[in-house]
């Protein structure tokens, strides 16, 4: 049985391993967080990459195709529960925007087809244009670290800003973010 100085000792020396795994971990996420936003300042301002795909209604498209008007790509999967949580104000941000020069692309990164979402998440109001066919390997040039991850383009195909993170899409400042890009 331990005595009570050896159980100080012990309970110091945890404590201080605590204290080091705990500044180990902050150490690991500012590195990349740093990493990240490099990551991104050279992605903002550049062509978006191009994506090609499958509309729902099996129409080849692309990204290119909608050059004019301003597009918010959100990557996301059904598997996700912030990008689920997320869905009913793209849908609204869909709406509102509604032949104002705004289109959304949402990309379903998580290998499901159409009937598996209406099972998964009959109850969710989801956005229009949800793009389940598309060959992942043009994501690559994306930064997806995360999910959900969105992309807002400009009329002229240039990233203007990434977001990561669920968000409420109808917020005051991404409305205007968004209004603004239209009326370039």
């Amino acid at each position: 049985m331990a005595n009570n100085g050896e159980h100080k000792t012990l309970a110091r020396h945890e404590f201080w391993l605590a204290i080091g795994i705990m500044l180990l971990a902050f150490g690991l996420i500012l590195l990349f967080a740093g990493r990240w936003e490099i990551k991104q300042a050279g992605f903002l301002g550049t062509q978006a990459p191009e994506i090609q795909f499958e509309s729902q209604n099996g129409v080849s498209s692309s990204l290119s195709k909608h050059d004019g008007v301003v597009v918010l790509i959100n990557f996301w999967a059904s598997w996700c529960a912030s990008c689920i949580e997320e869905m009913p104000t793209l849908r609204m941000l869909e709406e509102h925007f509604r032949g104002k020069g705004f289109v959304l692309l949402a990309f379903n990164i998580g290998g499901d087809d159409e009937e598996s979402i209406e099972n998964k998440i009959s109850n969710i109001n989801l956005p229009q244009n949800i793009i389940f066919k598309f060959s992942k390997e043009q994501l690559k040039a994306y930064p997806i670290d995360g999910l959900p991850v969105s992309i807002l383009i400009t009329k002229t195909g240039k990233i203007s800003k990434v977001y990561r993170g669920p968000r409420n899409w109808m917020n005051l400042e991404t409305l205007r973010e968004i209004e603004n890009l239209i009326s370039q």
